[in-house]
């Protein structure tokens, strides 16, 4: 019998991979296959691709099938099935003159298969860079010596967006690691490269990270705690150059427009404002005046209410006035354009430095000295502070207590008073100047400051009284004073001290494009329209409207003052009175038109956290199709999955504990579960098919391209 032949163990050699080699084909025999599934425009526009293969050459060969006669016979020219817009480049640097029709092209050539499949598979099994390879992409062209202009024009982005992408490459390690395994997003990266300290960077990080989501607000807010804003109004006066001039530091912020830099010095920075202010000072002592008090930290209002203040006669001629009435409105127009500018007409650079020179010249008119007597200079003081703008603001006239004069008929014991002798402002002789007709005396003295200042208190006693018994009176004065506020006109003439401020909400992805903001500006242009240009006429206006009106302006203009933005809320139980609202006016936000998509919620959020979205709204099922995917699909999916569901982010649901405003949807559970569809399923994330390079994704600073 014979004995069985044993099975070979020995592994048989895999199947051989053919890789054709690149042949060199002339550009003019070359032409773009109709199989090429690229047919819509993205990506890097072929001028720039063009400029960029003039200056460094082509990097990728094309992939490219023989040509064909109705017999089957090769005709000499060549498709090219991948790789289209790199033909479209050359093509247009010959017609630029930059190279000859018949230059030589390296192909690649394909013989079996598809050409439509070829070309599909290109584009698709390709990456685009993470947005961190381009930050270091630039960095390290710069450590080549390669300047950010350079790197700008080659890349064909703004200086500007390289030196931020640099500050961002230059982060500190233990963030580009959380950024590149989506443990932070990029707006929170940005947030910490406000300043360039790794040690203090990774200590706000290590305070933030065990709590709840890390958000760009906490990081700026904790960053810039202890620094002082340039809008400040020392910095504003004493200027960033001197602020660096004397070697303060300061962090700025090169991915939010409308917040820093910081002075990261505030004692040398109080140190430049009170040395500029006390020079302000030695000169109004050497005017002879008796003193002079600097107020920045102090309420002004609680100082004047211990001193007394001459009746000062305006220190302008008649030619001032008119120049002053004619800079407030010029002022007034720019600080509107400022706020509510458009795109068809901007608040330019321009804009703003003639808003600048106008304030300063604005400032210099408030502060020139009034025409007193030598005797009330030697007795009066100047109060010394700064505008909101960062002006120097000069007040004169003040006398302390042991400053004033008794009555001349007052008791010898009464306290000392405003008194209505001829010394109180004046010339030496006594008399009374007429600032618009110097030398002139006016016979009839006013009241002296302290009766007015008695009489008047009376008399608002009596209107308050009054006004706490008529509710449509009250009703009107406060809608009156909102307006005056709320619809800028010039000086503000209500007598009512309420102080409502618009909330503004800027820097917030499509928010200007929802439902409810364009309801907001329509609203309140309608009414700017309605309410008349001069302030005079506003109350007379509003008395004029119907009971109706008033209530809809009244509701309009409270509304505009309300603020719930997460952070803005240190005023006590705001946050729970903001629920409460919420509750009263059955606020839901899907009829209000919140529609949650990658790029307002489901890209700024962790993979996570996005799993956990889609098990809320289609159950764990649904939820596990897509936890596969990368972020960026992952996003779009569940934008996709959810849009057809009440799902709504959990600060955006109806406050805990109170009864929905209308009857609730659907439970998740109960709906059917939507699967992927298989042409966006694609490999898993665990799959690793070769990505052909190509010129367009070679661009570190270019946005993430779409293949070619």
């Amino acid at each position: 019998m014979t004995k069985a032949k044993a099975k070979s163990t020995r592994k048989q050699p895999a199947e051989q991979i053919a890789i054709a080699s690149a042949i060199m084909i002339p550009l003019d025999k070359l032409d773009l296959s109709d199989d090429n599934v690229r047919q819509i425009k993205a990506g890097v526009s072929i001028d720039t691709l063009a400029d960029d293969i003039a200056s460094r050459g082509l990097l990728q060969s094309l992939s490219v099938r023989p040509q064909l006669d109705d017999n089957g016979e090769p005709t000499g020219r060549y498709a090219v099935q991948a790789g289209g817009r790199r033909l479209r480049a050359l093509q247009l640097n010959v017609k630029k003159k930059r190279l000859a029709p018949d230059a030589l092209i390296p192909c690649i050539p394909k013989l079996t298969g598809l050409a439509t499949d070829d070309s599909l598979a290109e584009n698709t099994f390709r990456e685009s860079l993470h947005p961190l390879d381009q930050f270091r992409a630039f960095a390290a062209l710069r450590a080549q010596n390669k300047s950010d202009a350079d790197i700008a024009a080659t890349y064909h982005v703004t200086p500007a967006v390289v030196r931020a992408r640099l500050k961002l490459a230059a982060a500190s390690p233990v963030l580009l690691d959380a950024y590149a395994k989506d443990e932070i997003n990029l707006d929170v990266l940005m947030a910490f490269c406000v300043t360039g300290d790794h040690i203090r960077q990774q200590q706000v990080y290590d305070a933030l990270v065990n709590g709840h989501e890390i958000t760009a607000w906490q990081v700026r807010r904790m960053l810039t705690e202890t620094s002082i804003e340039a809008s400040d109004p020392r910095a504003l006066f004493v200027g960033l150059e001197t602020y660096k001039a004397a070697g303060g530091p300061i962090m700025e912020d090169l991915f939010k427009e409308d917040s820093g830099p910081w002075l990261e010095n505030p004692d040398l920075l109080y140190k430049l404002a009170d040395e500029r202010l006390q020079t302000v000072r030695a000169d109004l002592l050497a005017k002879g005046y008796k003193w002079a008090q600097i107020s920045l930290d102090d309420n002004l209002y609680d100082l004047k209410r211990n001193l007394r203040r001459l009746d000062t006669p305006s220190a302008l001629t008649k030619d001032d006035k008119h120049l002053y009435d004619k800079l407030s409105t010029e002022c007034e127009e720019l600080v509107e354009k400022r706020e509510y500018g458009s795109e068809e007409d901007p608040f330019t650079d321009a804009d703003r430095a003639r808003l600048d020179e106008i304030e300063t010249a604005i400032a210099d008119l408030d502060n020139r000295a009034p025409r007193l007597a030598k005797k009330n200079i030697a007795r009066s003081g100047v109060l010394i502070s700064l505008s909101d703008s960062g002006k120097l603001c000069l007040e004169y006239g003040f006398l302390k207590p042991e400053d004033c004069k008794p009555d001349k008929d007052a008791d010898a014991d009464a306290p000392a008073t405003f008194g209505s002798d001829d010394e109180d402002f004046g010339d030496d002789d006594g008399g009374y100047v007429d600032p618009d007709n110097a030398g002139a005396i006016i016979a009839d003295k006013p009241l002296s400051d302290s009766l007015v200042r008695d009489l008047s208190s009376y008399r608002t006693v009596a209107l308050q009284n009054a006004l706490a018994q008529d509710f449509n009176t009250a009703f009107l004065a406060a809608l009156h004073a909102m307006c005056c506020r709320l619809f800028p006109r010039g000086a503000n003439d209500s007598c009512i001290e309420l102080s409502p401020s618009r909330q503004y909400f800027r820097g917030v992805a499509g928010l200007e494009d929802s439902k409810p903001y364009k309801a907001i500006e329509a609203r309140h242009d309608d009414w700017e329209q309605r309410l008349p240009r001069e302030r005079h006429a506003l109350w007379a206006a509003l008395n004029a409207l119907s009971m109706q009106d008033r209530a809809d302006l009244f509701a309009h203009c409270v509304s505009l003052t309300l603020d719930a933005v997460h952070g803005n809320q240190s005023r006590g139980n705001a946050a729970t009175h903001t629920d409460q609202l919420a509750c009263a006016l059955s606020l839901d936000m899907k009829t209000a038109g919140w529609t949650s998509t990658a790029d307002n919620y489901f890209g700024r959020i962790s993979k996570p956290q996005i799993i956990e979205a889609v098990k809320e709204a289609k159950g764990a099922h649904t939820a596990a199709l897509i936890d596969h995917l990368k972020k960026p699909v992952m996003a779009k999916e569940a934008q996709r999955i959810i849009a057809d569901t009440d799902w709504l982010p959990p600060l955006l649901r109806y406050p805990a504990g109170a009864a929905e405003p209308t009857q609730a949807a659907e439970p998740a559970s109960k709906k059917p579960a939507t699967s992927l569809p298989k042409f966006l399923a694609g490999p898993r994330s665990d799959a690793k098919p070769a990505a052909p390079a190509n010129d367009a994704a070679s661009s570190p600073g270019a946005a993430p391209q779409a293949a070619e």
